[in-house]
């Protein structure tokens, strides 16, 4: 069964219910049929009880369809012991006085022929009295086997009908299922630039949205992909360039700055450069791999990290004032990753200060979240790489690489916070909001 396609397996379930439906309908249909022979005999709105004919009667000419006892043994019609067979009579006596329910339905064998009879127990003027109804076996028999002969063409029909019906149904529903595999198997052959439109509202057409918005985000993803090669192309270019170059020169006995130390000098920064590059590139995949598996976490105190990484940032500009307000927090992570995030961020905002670099860290036990805010005065951000800056390889006017910001911005995912940065009347300003327990 796990090798057949969804399509033969409805298929089946629904033929397999129908099939059970008749087989049901058939094997209640005899009871239906005889419930309602002895339910019609007992109508006491139906016809009155036939004259009983004169003469002993034989079990083939038994024709009395129903009669009285009374408690007193006598009946009504008057007479009817001696038209029916002793046997019968004797035990349609005992049957009725010793009946317990308000009606019983009895099969007597003691005539020639097979003998149906109902017993209804009723009360008269606080007396029991009992109703007798018969229907011969061969009559019933004889309707139900016409009955069933005349029913069973049309019967088959309607089955017949009912696995079409669901054939072309199971095909209609599984349609989409189709669309979909194919969709899906283009998808893992790369080949996702067709959109998929599946327009139900059911659990159907909301499992072809989510496979469309997993399309369009392999789309947006594979886009970035390709930029981030090519600026990643660029950006280690420039600087293999510029050793390349010195170093042929140098061997030629050419120095392009001059001599050799000054020379040297652009051979080292421009490898610095490269080394750094290079580190925040491994750095981002790092980050991926982190994403996408439990790290072990410990307890970090961000006001005393912070504080380090200022410290160790401060001799890179001395004429620049650094204003801490740090309130003793801390928050479950990776010390690492926490460290790299604030130091990029931190070099970022005091690369562009005039003046002045502020950072405040507060926890908000309330709202179980934590808050950092760093300011510096420095100029504004260009309007048109706010919405940029925190995407790879998108950097302002005396940027480096374009990378520190999405890497911040990768840890903040990371940990489930938000991250965001904007222009101030005075400076610009970063937030980092994080939560104190993950969801």
């Amino acid at each position: 069964m796990k090798n057949i396609s969804l399509t033969v397996k409805i298929w089946l379930a629904m033929s397999l219910v129908s099939l059970l439906l008749y087989v049901v309908v058939f094997l209640w249909m005899p009871i239906f049929l005889h419930n309602f022979f002895t339910a019609t005999l007992m109508d006491p709105h139906g016809p009155p009880p036939q004259e009983l004919p004169r003469g002993p009667l034989k079990p083939p000419e038994l024709n009395i369809r129903s009669f009285i006892i009374l408690a007193d043994g006598s009946t009504l019609p008057a007479g009817l012991p001696q038209a029916l067979p002793p046997a019968l009579w004797q035990e349609i006596q005992e049957n009725a006085t010793c009946q317990p329910a308000a009606r019983q339905v009895y099969e007597s064998r003691n005539t020639d022929l097979p003998v149906r009879y109902v017993i209804r127990k009723d009360m008269a003027y606080g007396h029991p009295l009992y109703q007798v109804a018969f229907l011969r076996k061969s009559e019933e028999d004889r309707f139900m086997k016409a009955f069933f002969f005349n029913i069973l063409p049309y019967t088959f029909i309607a089955l017949m009908i009912s696995w079409f019906a669901s054939l072309v149904l199971v095909r209609y529903l599984t349609r989409p299922l189709v669309q979909m595999q194919q969709h899906v198997k283009r998808i893992a052959n790369r080949n996702w630039h067709e959109p998929l439109v599946v327009q139900q509202g059911d659990e159907i057409g909301k499992l072809a949205a989510s496979i469309e918005s997993m399309r369009q985000q392999l789309v947006q993803q594979d886009e970035a992909q390709q930029s981030m090669l090519q600026n990643i192309s660029h950006e280690l270019k420039t600087p293999v360039m510029v050793i390349r170059s010195y170093v042929q020169a140098m061997q030629d006995g050419v120095f392009p700055k001059g001599d050799w130390a000054g020379s040297m000098q652009v051979i080292k920064e421009e490898s610095e450069r490269l080394e750094k590059l290079v580190k925040q590139l491994l750095y981002l995949t790092r980050l991926d791999y982190l994403a996408a598996r439990n790290p072990k976490e410990q307890q970090v105190w961000l006001n005393e990290l912070a504080a380090g990484v200022a410290r160790r940032l401060m001799p890179q500009r001395p004429e620049i004032n650094w204003q801490l307000e740090l309130q003793p927090t801390a928050l479950a992570g990776d010390p690492d990753t926490l460290r790299v995030m604030l130091e990029n961020l931190l070099d970022n905002h005091l690369r562009y200060a005039v003046s002045q670099v502020v950072v405040k860290l507060t926890g908000d036990r309330a709202d179980k979240t934590i808050a950092c805010t760093i300011w510096n005065d420095g100029p504004h951000i260009e309007p048109h790489l706010l919405e940029l800056i925190q995407q790879p390889f998108q950097k302002g006017h005396n940027g480096k690489f374009g990378l520190g910001l999405a890497i911040v911005q990768r840890i903040v995912k990371l940990y489930q916070g938000q991250f965001s940065i904007g222009n101030q009347a005075d400076g610009v300003v970063s937030i980092l909001r994080f939560p104190t327990s993950k969801r």
